[in-house]
């Protein structure tokens, strides 16, 4: 047991405009909201974390505003006298107290261990097994379903040297033009990027038996998720069927989603995710298992704030092996950000930045004006070439 003692947790809405609408299969959004977590200690550290859902309750069950009910009702109360260090017995705790609800678990814990590493002036990547890599090669989503668009948005961050991978969100259109769509983004990118494509649970194993060799042919490099979450039998007899890499994302959640999908075989790799498998520590044990099993890993993303961004890109610094990169591009999605420091993005990658901690800082003017619990009035942002003009509320 340490000496130090949480005195004191805090959560706090936040609403945050995008720089464009972001599409899914199920829906798009032209603005986001992240829970802020705050812990402090008896020794005046404070540690900071973040939930995010991508744009409501359709992926994984739980909204913002559930998330910040679970933590103020149900799991604040455990926190004041714990000892910040006591991991396994604050979480045991935890699950006692409730099943599942993994985002607002996830994001209590990245405070946690951000805590944790500002107690011991150290980074969160010692916590979880050490650095083994300084940035990580990371995807651009493409959205707007408009290819000729989709082309100019990739070929100026390649220019930009921002991003040169990208992932086409699919699954909003009909499959035929969608197909047809992606096909015509990775010719133009061809020899200039590498392309994959996310139908978001959207296909059945029919529409894959065209879609996939057309895309593959067209030099698309992977498929995510292309059909329901469920279907693991199916998933295995599409990754059997074709040589284009298959991800599990939405299959995967907990090490026995991942136990199944490894017997199964029904992916080729799998998409970690801190949100939904409950922390930075239950995600790095599910990427142990993935590799043990021979299946590669991936750092994916829920389009988390520069802040949740930091404590990724604390995990994935400990990963010396991820072949298909990851997406982390939270941060240039949004067209305003809660960290005095955003996210770096040079040479087309995602920058480790030094630090303690997750090594993020708050920027507190930004958390207070963009806070769902103030008076707000409207500020027009205008969000760039690809994007609109946004409506912000601002103190």
């Amino acid at each position: 047991m340490s000496e130090h003692r949480i005195v004191g947790a805090e959560s706090i809405i936040i609403d945050l405009p995008l720089r464009r609408i972001q599409r899914f299969a199920a829906l798009g959004a032209d603005r986001t909201a992240v829970v802020l977590i705050r812990l402090k200690s008896d020794s005046g550290y404070e540690g900071i974390g973040e939930c995010c859902t991508p744009s409501g309750p359709w992926w994984g069950g739980e909204s913002i505003e559930s998330i910040k009910l679970i933590i103020d009702t149900y799991l604040k109360p455990l926190l004041p006298g714990s000892d910040p260090f006591d991991t396994i017995g604050l979480f045991r705790r935890m699950d006692r107290k409730l099943f599942g609800n993994m985002f607002a678990k996830a994001g209590v814990e990245m405070a946690l261990l951000d805590l944790q590493g500002k107690i011991l002036q150290i980074p969160v990547h010692d916590l979880l097994g050490g650095r083994q890599r300084s940035s990580l090669p990371c995807s651009w989503p493409l959205a707007s379903g408009d290819p000729e668009v989709e082309i100019e948005e990739a070929i100026e961050n390649i220019e930009r040297k921002k991003f040169n991978i990208f992932k086409l969100k699919m699954g909003f259109l009909d499959p035929v033009i969608d197909v047809d769509r992606a096909c015509k983004v990775a010719r133009a990118l061809d020899g200039k990027a590498s392309v994959r494509a996310d139908p978001n649970e959207s296909w059945d194993e029919t529409t894959c038996k065209w879609a996939i060799p057309k895309m593959e042919q067209a030099g698309i490099s992977m498929v995510e998720q292309p059909l329901k979450r469920w279907n693991l039998e199916g998933s295995a007899r599409v990754t059997a069927r074709y040589s284009i890499a298959i991800m599990a994302d939405e299959s995967l959640s907990t090490l026995q989603d991942l136990f199944r999908i490894s017997r199964l075989r029904a992916a080729d790799l799998v998409s970690l995710k801190v949100m939904k498998s409950g922390g930075l520590i239950n995600t790095r044990r599910q990427a142990d298992v993935a590799i043990e099993s021979g299946l590669s890993v991936y750092m994916g993303t829920f389009l988390e704030c520069s802040l949740g961004t930091a404590a990724n890109m604390q995990l994935a610094a400990t990963l010396d092996d991820l072949p298909y990169g990851g997406e982390l591009s939270g941060p240039c999605l949004v067209a305003e950000d809660i960290t005095i420091r955003p996210a770096r993005y040079e040479n087309h990658e995602l920058q480790l930045e030094p630090g303690i901690g997750i090594a993020a800082e708050l920027d507190h003017e930004k958390v207070e004006a963009f806070r769902r619990d103030r008076t707000y009035s409207q500020h027009t942002v205008t969000t760039g070439k690809f994007g609109q003009k946004t409506a912000v509320e601002l103190s």
